[in-house]
């Protein structure tokens, strides 16, 4: 199966570790839009736009199966995509984050996302169906994918970004962190520090889980076990984080995922991509 995914620019290779970590003999194309990042402060029309520039890189690499790795795109553009690809299978990580809370303690349940995902609720409307008896805040971090695309590592850039994001939800007592952007699992550990008695929660882990666990219901295709890498931009900055991305990862139990669906149009019957090489999976710690 060649699975295709794709993100405003790093944040996604979060996604596409998880899936490699569960499903190293697939292959893999993934686009990162580092010319137009970050997609978080951008208006649903852009975003949209934006999106369907960078399916069109993944489906003309004949993929059979695309994952939305970026959030901001799965809450105002999917239902564009499918719309545009009604023969392609689309799953995002807003399919995989009401699974991922349902089976964990505590009433109180936080989501950390980009301004966009938080103005248009779809993730927080998820969490709140799937776990109704909890309470849930979303809190807006505009300043985090910024630097973490511009590869800031020092925390004490971070620091007081992630303070005032976070004491609140430390204050509130959240129990759960959902880690609403795929960006963030690059900076997971800065995270936990300021929020030391919560559970995070990145749901790329869990939807990898349900494509691994449930495979025979996607389509199947020849396949090598390879990672290929495209951008918008400098592709060299995807590479130089997929190098060092899998030790990151912070993974999560197994849950249930039967009620986990495919995205696809009922029928009756742009960005410039430059391709920096393929890797094959495990290759880089």
């Amino acid at each position: 199966m060649r699975i295709g995914m794709y993100d405003s620019g790093v944040g996604g290779l979060t996604v596409l570790a998880a899936f490699v970590r569960h499903m190293p003999e697939h292959d893999y194309v993934y686009f990162g839009d580092t010319l137009h990042a970050p997609y978080g402060d951008r208006t649903a029309e852009e975003v949209r736009a934006l999106s369907l520039a960078a399916v069109k890189q993944l489906v003309a690499r004949d993929i059979d199966l695309l994952v939305v790795a970026c959030n901001t795109s799965a809450s105002v553009a999917v239902d564009t995509l499918v719309d545009h690809y009604p023969d392609l299978p689309v799953l995002t990580l807003l399919d995989a984050v009401g699974p991922a809370v349902q089976h964990f303690p505590g009433r109180k349940i936080a989501l950390l996302a980009t301004r966009r995902t938080v103005e248009a609720g779809v993730f927080e409307a998820r969490l709140r169906s799937a776990r109704p008896d909890a309470a849930v805040r979303s809190v807006a971090a505009p300043a985090l994918v910024p630097l973490i695309e511009r590869g800031v590592k020092d925390p004490a850039v971070y620091g007081p970004f992630l303070d005032s994001y976070l004491k609140p939800l430390a204050t509130w007592g959240a129990k759960v962190l959902v880690l609403g952007c795929t960006h963030y699992p690059l900076i997971a550990d800065q995270i936990q520090s300021r929020v030391p008695h919560t559970l995070l929660i990145d749901p790329a882990n869990h939807l990898a889980r349900h494509v691994a666990e449930k495979q025979d219901a996607f389509p199947a295709s020849s396949s090598s076990g390879s990672v290929t890498l495209l951008a918008s931009g400098d592709a060299t900055v995807l590479d130089a984080f997929w190098k060092s991305v899998s030790s990151q990862i912070q993974t999560e139990a197994s849950e249930e995922y039967d009620h986990i669906e495919l995205r696809r149009k009922p029928t009756t019957s742009g960005t410039k991509a430059v391709t920096h090489g393929s890797a094959t999976p495990g290759m880089h710690p």
